[in-house]
């Protein structure tokens, strides 16, 4: 089976060959995760610019924290999957919490992703035009090799990037939830007894 064929009967939940399923999920989340790692780095090195920046205009700092919530999301999920479901080791309540309120901060900026994307391809390639040259007629200090049509390729380039990062991060986030439900024994606090 194909992974996107594995991805749709997990999210819609078919319950046949229980144990076979919960085993194909655990790829699928390894795999997602392990995708996610080098976009989260990179987002990381952008995002402590953007802290400098926004110490100097307040207004980025809300973009400064769902970038932030996206790695803290995407380094707690691995952390829970290489320590808590490979080594089967207890992990405490607080990297549970912290997945959950970053998956939730996550959610947000793969929904804001994707209608970035599909802002960018279903919008005309004349409107375009006409959008970037009124941005390029405010800007007379941007060198001349920068074409319209270059900054257009460019735009594309990145709602297709934008289109896979929040597809990869939409489709780890309830993986991740069932996930948290299935090793909820992990996060259980040793008793006194014990």
């Amino acid at each position: 089976m194909s992974l996107l064929k594995l991805l749709l009967i997990h999210l819609r939940g078919s319950s046949n060959n229980n144990c076979l399923l919960k085993m194909k999920s655990l790829t699928i989340f390894r795999i997602l995760t392990f995708v996610l790692l080098p976009i989260a780095a990179l987002f990381a090195v952008i995002d402590f610019f953007m802290l400098l920046t926004a110490l100097a205009n307040p207004a980025m700092l809300f973009v400064v924290f769902v970038m932030a919530g996206f790695v803290i999301y995407t380094f707690a999920s691995l952390r829970f999957l290489t320590r808590g479901i490979d080594l089967n080791k207890p992990c405490k309540p607080s990297l549970k919490d912290w997945i959950k309120v970053n998956g939730y901060v996550s959610v947000f900026l793969g929904v804001s992703f994707l209608m970035n994307a599909f802002t960018v391809f279903f919008t005309s390639e004349a409107n375009l035009r006409q959008i970037l040259n009124q941005f390029l007629e405010q800007q007379p200090t941007v060198p001349a090799m920068l074409t319209p049509e270059l900054f257009i390729y460019m735009m594309k380039i990145a709602a297709w990037f934008l289109f896979f990062i929040s597809l990869v991060l939409l489709a780890h986030i309830p993986i991740n939830f069932r996930m948290l439900k299935q090793y909820g024994y992990l996060f259980e606090e040793p008793t006194a007894a014990e």
